[in-house]
């Protein structure tokens, strides 16, 4: 049998025992009609304030999780900053290094022009206006020289400051940015912490409501205050006209409402019929 043809005879025979029981209550007193109106309204008090929270709670997630889309963009917006950070320290990194390859060269050009005055001063000059000249020549191109190198000196002075500089602000920055990204993690995580623990809390109120619910129309009572139903009377006249025995009609009720889900409270024993049974009256002798 589908499970949803079940649900709908469960449902169905819930209701005519609801309405056998109503039928009953109405031939009872005007107190046991207020005392089931009080318990009909308390019970609807408590369904409306659970759906009530079930609708918080779903707002609550849905505010959680607008939160981690939010922090999750901050998070790659912080990534892609550091990444941009890093290209540039590396660009003034091979710039430094350009430098000071240039400043090893002059460096290289000064040695050499100082071992050439050396290897000048020792050998034998032809010539003392030539090598006056050549002395000449060779200060002025020490001269210019230095300059350079002076100048490029300067020039590695002001890099280094530069780098320097540029190197403190990008550590400033990649500290800046590592404790923002940590501060965004640890919010990321309480929000997930927050959403599993608002999906968890709704997730048990449906689940008291569905056994309430359940509850309710799982259970089937065979007499009422010691006196069976009409609709047990009703069973039992329809079985023994079909012709099951006495003896059985207890097992038969049983198995029925144990395939529907349905628990039956009290039992018929076979001595419970009376013996005028075709006109489908009988006796209340066994009862739970």
């Amino acid at each position: 049998m589908p499970r949803g043809t079940s649900r709908k005879k469960q449902l169905s025979l819930a209701r005519q025992a609801h309405l056998g029981n109503q039928a009953t209550l109405a031939e009872d007193s005007d107190e046991d009609v207020d005392s089931l109106k009080s318990r009909l309204y308390k019970a609807e008090q408590q369904t409306q304030l659970l759906e009530q929270q079930l609708v918080d709670q779903v707002k609550v997630c849905s505010g959680l999780q607008d939160d981690l889309h939010a922090s999750q963009d901050l998070v790659s917006m912080l990534r892609t900053e550091i990444l941009s950070l890093k290209a540039k320290n590396k660009d003034t990194y091979h710039q430094l290094r350009m430098e000071h390859q240039c400043y090893k060269r002059a460096t290289s050009k000064y040695g050499s022009v100082t071992s050439q005055i050396a290897l000048l001063k020792k050998s034998d000059a032809v010539s003392s206006n030539q090598l006056s000249k050549a002395l000449r020549d060779s200060a002025n191109t020490i001269a210019k020289l230095l300059k350079m190198n002076e100048h490029l000196q300067n020039e590695l002075s002001q890099s280094v400051i530069t780098w320097s500089s540029q190197t403190e602000d990008v550590k400033s920055k990649l500290i800046s940015s590592d404790t923002r990204l940590k501060n965004a993690q640890k919010e990321v995580s309480k929000l997930r912490k927050a959403c599993n623990q608002a999906t968890q809390v709704k997730e048990h109120a449906i689940e008291t409501a569905k056994a309430k619910v359940m509850q309710k129309t799982s259970v089937h009572h065979l007499t009422n205050k010691g006196v069976f139903t009409e609709e047990t009377r009703n069973l039992v006249r329809l079985l023994f006209q079909a012709g099951c025995s006495a003896s059985h009609i207890n097992e038969i009720i049983t198995a029925v409402l144990k395939t529907e889900g349905i628990t039956m409270i009290g039992s018929i024993s076979h001595t419970s019929i009376a013996p005028d049974h075709l006109r489908g009256v009988f006796c209340c002798s066994d009862s739970t």
